[in-house]
């Protein structure tokens, strides 16, 4: 690609992710790395000598700094609306990890402000991006799988061991729920992306004593528009590990992590197990759709659009885990429609 038409951009939070990002950005081919702010001076002259990309002593000289034309927003959570209202303000497009907030209204004033601002809003929910999900969408839109009943995906990690004293994950108050806003938020879209949107939820959170203050697990049953039934789990104590099903009346795929998906195709009730070859397993030599989020970031700019997963997208998986937190407090089922009325 000529350099010239590159995405430019700019970096706001520089930790581990951030960094992920930036790597990811240059792997895509479509973007260049104009720079990086950080509150901290190490961190940022790492970064600037890692990626041979301007230091910025402050957000304000970021945002100022018209080489850039897009920033990637992998600061601390309780700070995305400030950073996101900043850079609509100053013109830059936008990509933002998630969670978008902790707050469905400040979604909404995010939203509304890059709209007027006229700025694109992607959001980091990788995950409907993966190879193997590409592949179900197709499958399932084909028609492959029959009509779809039922789907469960589980996504648990270790940060209720390893985050520590200190760190907000480790925080009731800031990260309630345990792996719902690090992990099963992500499985939320993914589902709304397979499957269309969520109508109620069930669920509950669990305490079993990690050293965290927050819950160890979370799990809730999801009903779909469509008349599915969903389930989403994960596990805050526990090594990482991804692993689901999607059930329909033709035949059924299983994923997990470390192997290829299988599709089990029903004929008279039973069930052929074949393997699904997408290139690799779940952890070895995957990028996991972290490069194509800047091709589509690009061509959102260039082209005219929304970024495949925008800021509708990021509230509404926001929406979900607040609804398990108020399900899992009140002892009920919670519709969607009462969350983001609020």
């Amino acid at each position: 690609m000529d350099n010239s038409d590159s995405l430019k951009v700019a970096f706001i939070g520089l930790g581990w992710w951030g960094d992920v990002l930036a790597d990811a950005a240059v792997a895509s081919g479509v973007a260049e790395v104009v720079g990086g702010y950080s509150r901290t001076a190490g961190t940022r002259a790492k970064f600037a000598e890692k990626f041979s990309c301007k230091n910025y002593d402050s957000l304000e000289a970021l945002l100022a700094d018209p080489d850039s034309e897009a920033v990637v927003i992998a600061s601390a959570n309780g700070v995305h609306k400030a950073h996101t209202l900043a850079a609509a303000e100053a013109g830059k497009h936008i990509h933002l990890e998630k969670p978008m907030s902790f707050s469905i209204a400040d979604c909404k004033e995010m939203i509304s402000v890059c709209e007027t601002a006229g700025v694109k809003l992607g959001i980091g929910q990788n995950f409907r991006r993966w190879p193997m999900f590409r592949r179900a969408k197709k499958m399932i839109d084909a028609g492959d799988l029959g009509t779809v009943s039922l789907a469960s995906v589980n996504f648990s990690g270790p940060l209720g061991l390893t985050a520590g004293e200190g760190s907000p994950r480790w925080d009731p108050v800031e990260n309630p729920g345990g792996p719902l806003y690090s992990y099963t938020i992500h499985l939320a879209d993914l589902m709304e992306g397979l499957f269309g949107e969520i109508d109620t939820i069930h669920a509950v959170c669990g305490k079993v004593g990690g050293p965290s203050k927050t819950d160890d697990a979370a799990g809730g049953v999801l009903h779909f528009k469509n008349g599915m039934v969903g389930i989403l789990s994960g596990s805050y104590t526990a090594p990482f590990r991804f692993i689901g099903s999607i059930e329909g009346s033709k035949g059924a795929l299983s994923f997990s992590s470390g192997g290829a998906p299988t599709f089990q195709k029903f004929e008279d009730g039973m069930a052929d197990a074949e393997v699904l070859d997408i290139g690799y397993g779940f952890w070895n030599g995957r990028d996991l759709g972290n490069a194509e989020q800047f091709s589509d970031l690009r061509r959102s700019i260039r082209e005219g659009g929304d970024p495949e997963v925008n800021g509708t997208n990021g509230l509404r998986a926001l929406g979900v885990m607040q609804a398990m937190l108020k399900s899992h407090a009140e002892g009920r089922a919670v519709s969607m429609e009462e969350i983001l009325a609020d």
